[in-house]
């Protein structure tokens, strides 16, 4: 073996671009061996080094003791004509050490799948940021430095972000900001990387479907539909309350005869163009709401 053996961002990079443009199984050994700049490495050693790896690669597939194809996953965004009742719908709730997504990272990430009309599977994982987590953040949410010291960081869970969110409309409550953050990780944990579904913000949906109320924000929705959050300001909770508010809102939807995405998205286009842009309220900023 080389005595320095190439970055795991490198291995990443360059597992992707050969196994992409690769035709059919290929030699998990042969490959490894080429990348790592180690002829005579035993298969077991090769494995050691690129299976951690691999994981972050959900396209490549193993096949056998040595074999190795990609196969690409779905990625094409649901069609804007799509039923709102046949859509898959990712509902995702981020905790992070700030309000800015090139500069401060994820501490926590949950995604609640809905298909169908129905909560199908939920995923939930803290996250180590690598980076001190401001005290009133911990405050706020309770997630300290302490408390993700043994989480794994982003890079670790981005494949199964990126398998949870493939072929999904992406929702939340303030999604500009959700979405940002979880942009940022992904490109990170792969510069490669390209998002294109389309999004729905709970906070819009329900200014457009439940006027009149005092304000948006997640307690005061999921109050009026008398959903309750036991593990408000954490990941899992807030993103299991915004999925059941959403299903209540889909619901008002579909009582409005709105029932493909690209209505529902030209609705909450026209409330932007109409809509007066108003000044928060106080307390009003994400980490509040």
């Amino acid at each position: 073996m080389p005595d320095v053996l190439p970055g795991p961002s490198f291995l990443l990079k360059t597992l992707r671009a050969r196994l992409s443009a690769a035709r059919g199984v290929v030699s998990l050994t042969d490959l490894g061996r080429e990348l790592l700049r180690a002829p005579r490495a035993a298969p077991e050693l090769v494995r050691r080094v690129l299976l951690p790896v691999l994981a972050q690669l959900p396209e490549a597939v193993l096949e056998g003791d040595d074999g190795l194809r990609w196969q690409p996953l779905p990625t094409a965004a649901p069609e804007a004509t799509a039923s709102l009742l046949e859509c898959r719908f990712a509902v995702v709730d981020v905790e992070t050490t700030g309000r800015r997504a090139e500069q401060e990272r994820i501490t926590e990430v949950a995604c609640v799948t809905i298909e169908r009309g129905r909560i199908t599977e939920t995923f939930a994982s803290l996250v180590n940021p690598g980076v001190p987590i401001p005290p009133l953040i911990t405050a706020l949410t309770g997630i300290s430095d302490e408390l993700v010291a043994t989480a794994p960081p982003f890079a670790a869970i981005a494949a199964e972000m990126r398998q949870r969110l493939s072929q999904t409309v992406f929702v939340a409550h303030h999604a500009s900001f959700d979405r940002k953050f979880l942009t940022a990780e992904l490109r990170r944990a792969d510069e490669t990387f390209v998002w294109t579904a389309p999004t729905l913000c709970t906070v819009q949906l329900a200014r457009q479907l439940v006027p009149g109320l005092d304000n948006y924000r997640l307690d005061t929705v999921t109050a009026h539909f008398r959903i309750s959050n036991p593990a408000r300001h954490r990941a899992s909770g807030d993103a299991l309350a915004t999925a059941q508010l959403f299903l209540r809102l889909l619901e008002r939807l579909i009582e409005q005869d709105i029932v493909v995405v690209e209505a529902v998205t030209a609705l909450l286009a026209k409330q932007k163009r109409t809509g007066r842009r108003r000044r928060p309220l106080p307390g009003e900023d994400r980490h509040h709401e």
